[in-house]
């Protein structure tokens, strides 16, 4: 089955045996406005630890469900490495998930941690870290899969035209094809795996945002470049990717820790625009998550006499609100007890 979204509100599926198109209207679920906000003491295990395992419980008990083997048998981390090594997911955040899922019965046979690139130090940590559980980047053969893929006119970057041509040097019309292709991180949502979303936040000039959408959406996608340097297909391409059912479906909650976030020069990453707030954020839904974000960055540009950036016009926001992924504008922050 090969899965091509276009533009739309539809949700397209071209049978692999050339049957007729058929459509069916994305009704993704697990809307729920509430965002929950635990403040740290600290940044150690301990507090990581006490805050994740606080929010989770807050968050079960709203949904009215639990985290455990039987019901979510496999569980994929999506941990975000794109401005690494200066910002990227917390050692310690990454550690605290884990701890959960292992007192919840979770073994390393259950778990995978998956991000698009890992390089040099980072990769080094990460697997020296982390060794008993299988860490995916794009690179392995599982991460993607050939019939799970997202349909844009738009051209490719430079450097994915380049690499298509390495790729196929004596095939025009193949290059052609592909190069409207960007192919999932399938390796999230296939076969019985639910993924957490495990972000950092980060100003863009162009989406607005770049946090927990763009993590599983953008920056976990091939050929994805192209994306982000357009302030209309960019936002566009983000949520459509989000709002596939069988994404969205298989999505636990997503996570913001605010201990360092960059709050300007985007997409790149600038020490000196890193900013602290001992804070995690929690979230059924990444859309809440993220516009409650982008406002905590908003007040941190303001402070600092930076070019205000309004969630209200923010398109990720309205097309999200558009796919039927919830309206962010009517989202609660809650914070824990």
């Amino acid at each position: 089955m090969v899965c091509i979204i276009l533009h739309s509100m539809v949700h397209i599926l071209w049978s692999s045996e050339g049957s007729t198109l058929v459509e069916t209207q994305i009704l993704p679920s697990g809307n729920e406005g509430k965002v929950f906000l635990e403040e740290l003491r600290n940044l150690d295990q301990k507090e990581y630890r006490i805050g994740l395992f606080r929010l989770i419980a807050r968050l079960e008990n709203e949904q009215k469900v639990k985290i455990i083997p039987s019901t979510y048998p496999q569980i994929a981390i999506k941990i975000d490495t794109q401005r690494a090594p200066g910002l990227a997911t917390n050692l310690n955040l990454l550690s605290s998930q884990i701890q959960f899922l292992e007192v919840r019965g979770y073994d390393e046979e259950s778990v995978t941690l998956v991000t698009y690139e890992l390089d040099g130090g980072m990769k080094k940590t990460f697997f020296e870290t982390f060794s008993r559980y299988p860490i995916l980047t794009h690179v392995d053969r599982t991460y993607f899969h050939p019939d799970w893929f997202h349909d844009s006119p738009m051209p490719p970057s430079m450097g994915d035209r380049a690499r298509l041509f390495i790729t196929h040097p004596q095939n025009p019309e193949t290059r052609k094809t592909e190069e409207r292709k960007t192919l999932l991180p399938a390796c999230l949502f296939l076969s019985d795996r639910y993924w957490i979303n495990l972000a950092t936040p980060k100003d863009d000039h162009i989406l607005g945002i770049d946090g927990a959408i763009t993590n599983v959406t953008l920056n976990a996608s091939s050929n994805s470049e192209r994306f982000r340097e357009d302030s209309t297909m960019g936002p566009a391409a983000a949520t459509e990717i989000l709002a596939i059912p069988e994404i969205w479906e298989k999505h636990l909650f997503s996570l913001m820790d605010l201990s360092r976030m960059q709050i300007a020069d985007g997409p790149g990453f600038n020490a000196e625009f890193i900013e602290q707030k001992n804070a995690l954020l929690l979230s059924k839904n990444p859309v809440y998550l993220d516009y409650f974000t982008m406002e905590t960055i908003r007040k941190e540009r303001k402070r600092l006499g930076l070019r205000d950036r309004d969630p209200l016009s923010c398109k990720l926001f309205l097309y999200a609100r558009e796919l039927g992924l919830g309206n962010a504008f009517e989202s609660k922050l809650l914070v824990t007890p």
